[in-house]
Order: C-alpha cells, then structure tokens, then sequence
C-alpha cells in the first residue's frame, strides 16, 4: 500500500485538500492512526508518509490526487474524468518529480515492469502525458528494458526460427513503437533502422506475408529522434497499404467471388429443377 492507497483508503476529501487547517489535519492525523490499529495491511512509513505529505507537500499531493490519470495509477482504481476537476495545465514538474521520488517511485517502477512484461504498452502509453513528473531513475530503468525488447528482437528475427516467434509477438504491436518514442535517440533509432533492414528484406521476399505487412505497418509508430528515419518509416507503410490494396484488387479480378459462385450454384439448381419438372 502507498500513501495514495491509503488516502482512497480512509477518503480524505480530495478537493478541499490545499484548504484543510491545522485542526483538519489533527483529525485525520487520529483517523490514520485509529486505521492502523485495525487494519494490519497498513505500513506505519506508509501511514507517516501520509501525513508528512498532507503537511508538507500539500500542493504536490493535491496535483496527484485531482489528476485523474495519476490517481488511478497510483490508487490502482478507474475513476472517471468526472470525478475530476480539470487537469491543472501549470505545474512545477520538478516538484512533482521530487514527491514522486521520494512517495511513489517503487510503485511507478512496479507498474512499469509489470505492464512491460505483459507487452501492455498502452497502459504505460497512456500515462505518459505526464512523462515529466515521473523520476530520472524509473525512466531510465523503462528506458533500458525497452532497449533490451528491441535487442530481443533483433537477435530472433536475425536467427529467423519460427518457434522463437511467440517470445517478440510484440513486434507487431503499433503501441510498442509509439512508447520507443518516448525514448527516441540516437542509439534507439540505430536499432530501428536495423529492424527496418531485416523486416524490408523478408517482406521484399514474399509480399504476400501478413507477419512483415503488420510489422512494417505498426513501426510507422515510432517517432524517430532522426526526422528522416520517421520519413522512411511512414513512406515503407504507404508502399505495404499500397501493396495491400493492389493485391486485394488483382484477387478479385482474377477470379470469381465466393458470393457470385453461391448465385451461379443457385442458378443452376433451380435450372436442374425446372428441367427435373419438364420431364
């Protein structure tokens, strides 16, 4: 349980945080206290950490609280924006930053590592609005096991063993390139470029491969910190979607539908019947 758990947990009133006294403060400094005798699962760092925070970091922890996307992230629940106010669009990240660190880190990492592992990268996608308020050192970890997914990649797609295929399905998730993004740089972009080269290679060996197509369409994904690496990205999407149609055009033309066979199946019942009936 963090600090955030535990707030949900005894319901402090989130909107009226920055305005609660010294006296409202007392008494939800007895309430923590009382819900740490009852309740087992609570940590005394976690309960101490709370009132230091409603004490010190009051605007911090009210930033955190009133964001929907923090809150949820952190409370572990899924709120609706309407139990929200607006997101405040100024804010000190710094600041955020530091009470993230000093509050929060172990569950952010937690979250990370858990949602990488499962390749769910539009949950991580999905909180990186706020990619600025989160710690130098948990960004650095993400950071370094996206790059070990891409090194992943490589390394099996390079020994083209089919049965090492289910270990990097995804490959072909669009979110995965979009999350790279958010860590673009040099040494990210030489590793695209890489799996760009071997992708190209094989779909330029057999078009009619559904595996590459998708890979190709979802690295368009990716936000290169080299604009030019982007321009390839998206034109080698364009060549596939075209690919696809002309394809798609050249198998209807070349032969009968499924549906024009069901009528001309029909068809000739009706005309066996009708002969059938004559005799």
């Amino acid at each position: 349980m963090n600090i955030i758990e535990l707030f949900e947990e005894l319901k402090i009133d989130k909107n009226n945080i920055l305005l609660f006294s010294p006296e409202d403060l007392i008494r939800i400094e007895k309430q923590v206290n009382v819900e740490k005798r009852i309740n087992q699962d609570i940590d005394v760092n976690v309960a101490n950490n709370l009132i230091l925070a409603l004490k010190e970091y009051r605007q911090e922890l009210y930033f955190i609280v009133s964001n929907r996307i923090l809150y949820n992230l952190f409370s572990k629940k899924n709120y609706s924006r309407h139990n929200f106010p607006s997101p405040q669009r100024e804010y000190d990240f710094e600041k955020i930053q530091s009470f993230i660190n000093q509050f929060l880190n172990d569950d952010l990492v937690l979250f990370f590592d858990q949602h990488l592992s499962q390749n769910k990268f539009d949950f991580i996608n999905d909180i990186f609005d706020f990619k600025d308020c989160f710690p130098e050192d948990a960004l650095f970890q993400l950071n370094k096991k996206l790059n070990g997914k891409v090194d992943a990649i490589l390394v099996n797609l390079s020994q083209n063993n089919s049965a090492n295929m289910p270990a990097i399905s995804y490959v072909e998730y669009r979110s995965f390139y979009v999350l790279l993004s958010y860590f673009s740089s040099i040494e990210m972009d030489n590793k695209i470029r890489s799996l760009v080269n071997i992708v190209s290679e094989r779909y330029n060996a057999n078009k009619q491969s559904d595996f590459y197509m998708t890979c190709i369409s979802s690295m368009q994904g990716y936000v290169a910190y080299d604009p030019s690496l982007t321009d390839i990205l998206v034109s080698n999407r364009e060549a596939v979607y075209s690919n696809s149609i002309d394809r798609g055009s050249s198998d209807s033309s070349s032969g009968l539908s499924g549906k024009t066979i069901f009528f001309i199946v029909l068809a000739v019942i009706k005309i066996l019947s009708l002969f059938a009936r004559c005799h």
